[in-house]
Order: structure tokens, then sequence, then C-alpha cells
């Protein structure tokens, strides 16, 4: 049987920057640590940059905040400015090739503010900051297999079950011809991202495409996939698109259609349905000498208050940060605050605060970029983008594709006029009880992991541990609150790089 001392499990933004951190440490300190046997896990066949930097997204997805607050840690900041000064006759040419209208419009605009290094304004093709990622990973792998410090596996496979047993894992794989094979290891890591997202189609048929993620197999062969569709339906009333949710992936695919004139042209309507009825806000540039809080500072003058009062007050607090977009130093201001007041409160409030209460804020406060904000107000303008605000209930077969079944705003059911023949899901993903990945349901049935009160991730100790040798790295991290890790959602690269060389230190301890 397959050994190794550490095994990770996926190869995007978690992992990359732990075995970033877990390589330099082994560079730096070769004396410190016996040779080790390494294994790195993916199901794709792209290994460090994962879905959002990598080729399942589109080469004109852009980071949903500014490339400024996109990374924070001062060193890694510095060192990422530079390479995209160096690297940028390279990466702007291949992007002018590839990336169309979009790329265009972009470069125009933005190639500016990158001379003048105003990375306040810039919000950047994401797949950069994936090579970024990458070649910074691939430099420090060849020094450690020159230096013989470490042996490194790399499989494409998928993770499918993790059982424990004589003081070590044992992971079932399966490989993409789905064949089958296990590996033993001592110290088990899980940085697979987000959970997979939902599945919310009860009837695949004929007269309509489902696509149930974005992002598989890949989010430009979805595009070609609803050009098709819509190109071979007959009758232009019936080329209409549906989108279950309204969340990051959404607005993105608005971005892109807005760019894309020959779908846009096949495209009768988009309607998309959501508990809100929006989209997300645009980040404003607004900017006050001061950010009030009353609510929060009435909390703090009356006393005595509990956890729901504070949140209450937070909420309340928010609203006119929100108003003409989402003012960044004012939510920051407001989340401080309410960190502040609730540090007198006990344990359990803490938790219910970042595994609870946390999220709610999240959806509050949901926001992107201006171009991609722009985009959804221009598919609008055109009339070619409803927003519709009811809850999803089924898709009802039809003629002429799928009829959307659904409650409106007042609890009332409704069928909606049009047919659609695609439907494509970004709903975002299932509490990890009910989740589709067998590896999830594997670490929960098998009481190796337990879920946190978010429903979104796994409660971990200070270690990451949520078991022994068991690490959970990335989104899965997301609603725990202890001594290190106190964040209700890690779907953030500054997250990941702050936490990332305390986990490494943790894989090469004993």
């Amino acid at each position: 049987m397959d050994k190794a001392d550490i095994l990770v499990v996926g190869s995007g933004a978690a992992a990359t920057t732990t075995l970033i951190e877990l390589f330099t440490k082994l560079i730096d300190e070769p004396a410190s640590h016996q040779k080790l046997n390494i294994t790195i896990v993916e199901k794709h066949h792209e290994f460090w940059k994962g879905i959002p930097y990598g080729s399942r997204s589109s080469v004109n997805s852009l980071t949903i905040t500014a490339i400024s607050d996109f990374i924070s840690s001062g060193k890694e900041k510095d060192f990422f400015f530079t390479w995209l000064i160096e690297n940028l006759d390279s990466w702007t040419s291949y992007y002018k090739s590839a990336g169309g209208l979009a790329a265009e419009t972009w470069l125009s605009k933005n190639l500016p503010l990158i001379e003048q290094r105003d990375w306040a304004s810039l919000y950047l093709p994401r797949f950069v900051f994936g090579i970024y990622m990458q070649s910074k990973l691939l430099d420090l792998l060849t020094q450690v297999q020159y230096k013989d410090i470490a042996n490194i596996t790399q499989i494409q496979a998928e993770v499918i079950a993790v059982k424990y047993n004589d003081e070590h894992y044992t992971v079932d794989l399966e490989y993409p011809d789905q064949s089958l094979t296990f590996i033993a290891t001592k110290k088990l890591v899980v940085a697979i991202g987000s959970a997979p997202v939902k599945i919310n189609a009860e009837q695949i048929n004929n007269n309509y495409v489902y696509i149930n993620d974005l992002y598989e197999p890949l989010l430009d062969a979805n595009l070609q996939t609803l050009k098709q569709t819509f190109a071979e339906t007959l009758d232009p009333q019936h080329r209409n698109l549906l989108i279950i949710g309204s969340n990051a992936s959404c607005i993105e695919l608005m971005y892109l259609l807005d760019h894309r004139p020959d779908l846009l042209e096949l495209t009768n309507q988009i309607v998309t349905i959501s508990q809100t009825g929006i989209m997300p806000y645009h980040i404003s540039d607004i900017r006050y000498d001061v950010y009030p809080c009353p609510s929060l500072d009435e909390v703090k003058d009356t006393g005595g208050y509990d956890i729901h009062t504070l949140i209450e007050a937070t909420k309340k607090d928010l609203a006119p940060a929100v108003q003409q977009g989402v003012i960044i130093p004012y939510v920051d201001r407001v989340i401080g605050h309410t960190i502040e007041l609730m540090q007198p409160l006990d344990e359990d409030s803490k938790k219910l605060f970042f595994g609870v209460y946390g999220p709610q804020i999240t959806r509050l406060i949901r926001r992107s970029g201006p171009a991609y904000k722009g985009a959804a107000n221009n598919l609008i303008e055109k009339q070619k983008l409803l927003l519709l605000k009811g809850a999803y209930l089924n898709l009802e077969l039809s003629d002429n594709g799928a009829l959307l079944n659904y409650l409106d705003h007042d609890g009332h059911q409704k069928i909606h006029d049009l047919p659609f023949k695609v439907i494509i899901n970004c709903s975002g993903a299932n509490e990890l009880h009910n989740s589709s990945s067998r590896l999830i349901r594997s670490l929960v049935e098998q009481n190796l992991c337990h879920v946190n009160l978010s429903g979104k991730g796994f409660l971990v100790n200070q270690n990451f541990e949520a078991a022994p040798n068991l690490y959970i790295m990335g989104p899965l991290l997301g609603g725990n609150m202890n001594k290190r890790i106190h964040f209700w959602h890690l779907e953030n690269v500054a997250r990941l790089l702050y936490l990332s060389p305390y986990l490494a230190e943790q894989l090469l301890s004993h």
C-alpha cells in the first residue's frame, strides 16, 4: 500500500498557498526536517490554480474586489505587484489574443491604471493571479526536488472516501477512467474549496439544457452550449435563459454576456430568480470624514446587551453603508465596532456570531466591482435582463422548454410566463450535511468531521484540525471561532495568505 507523510486533497488557492509556505520552510531549514513523502490529489488536470484562477473560469473573469484589497499581506502584495509589472507584456499579450471584446475593453481602461500604479481602482482578470500563484509554487517545487528534501507526487483523481485506522488515514481515489485505488497517509489536508453547488433541477430532458455548475467542465464551454442551444431554437421568443440565484457567479455571467454580442443577439430574455431580487451592490468610491454608528453607540452606552441586540444594531448601522453602493471603509467601521462590542460576551455568543450572524451580514453587503455591476445594469437597460424576486420551487416541462414554478415575494405560487431553453444554477452550495460531494459525505458519515454552526464549514481547533492529523483549509473553515481562526467565510486570498504559514507549521510538527 502506498503511504504518504502528508496528503493534500485539492490544488487550488487554499492548497497552493499552504504548499508554498510548506516548501519555503523545507528549503530554509532542510536540516530540521526528515525527507517527506508529500502527495497532492486533484480531480482536474490543471494543478495549482483552482476554479477561480484557472481554465475553468473565463479568461475575462475579474477579481470581485480591487487588487489592492485582494492581497492584503504587505510582503506578498509587493511581490505580486513587482511580478505583475515585470510580466506585463506577457500576460497582456495573451489576454488580448484570448479575451475578445471584453479583453479589449478592459485593457483600454486599465493599462493606464497599471502605469499609474493605481491598484485601488484595478479589478484584475483572475487568470493573472493564477499564473503568478502557479509559477511561484512550481519554482519552489523544483528547488525541493533538486535538493532532495521531499518526494512530491501529483495524482489526477477524485478523493471519494476517507477512513481512519491504525493511526493513519486511508484515502479512496477514483481516477478519470473510474478505476479505484487507495493511499494511506499520516496527515491529511482537505483543501477542496467550496462545497459543490446545489442540484436544483428535478427533470432533465431534451426540451431544455440544465447547467448545474457554471464552471464545470469549463465556463467557456457552457457559454458555447448556451450559444448552440439558442442557435438551434427556431423561434426567437423561446431563446430564454433562466439563472437560479444571484450570487457572485451570476453577476460574473452577466459581465461575460454583456461582452458577447454574438450571444446577446441570439438571446430573447434573461431572467434571474432569487430571494432578494437584486444583484450584489457595486463598490462605491464615496468617502466620508466620519462613519457614524449610532445604533451600535447606543448599545454601547446602554450596556447590558446580548449578541442578538448587538447584531440588530449592526444591521441598522450597515444600512447607510450600502445605500449608494458598498462603502468599504464604512462597512469596515461597522464590522470593527461590532467585533469590539462583542469581546465582553461569552464564547457561545462569539461562536454564534461567526457561525450564524456573520453569513447574514455578508448577504447584506454583497458587492462587486463597477465593471460587473455596470454590465448587469446595462443588460437591464437593454431590456435583456429581468430580476425576479421569489423562491425557486421546480421546473415544469413544456413543449418549448422548461417553465419556472416559484413563490413570489408574497408567498403565492406562480408559473413564469416564459419557457426557458437553458437553465443555469447559480444558487450556491448545499449545507455540508446534505452535500453532493462523496468526500464530504464520507467525512461526515465517518464522524471524522463535524459541521459547525454555519452549516457550510467543518469545526476545527486552532491547529486547523477537524480530527487528529486531519486538517481543513480554505472555504470549509468558514464559521469557525478560535484563537487563530475567526472568519465566517474564507473565499478570500488575503485570508488564505494569513493562515497558510500557521498550517504549514502544523504539518511539519512531530
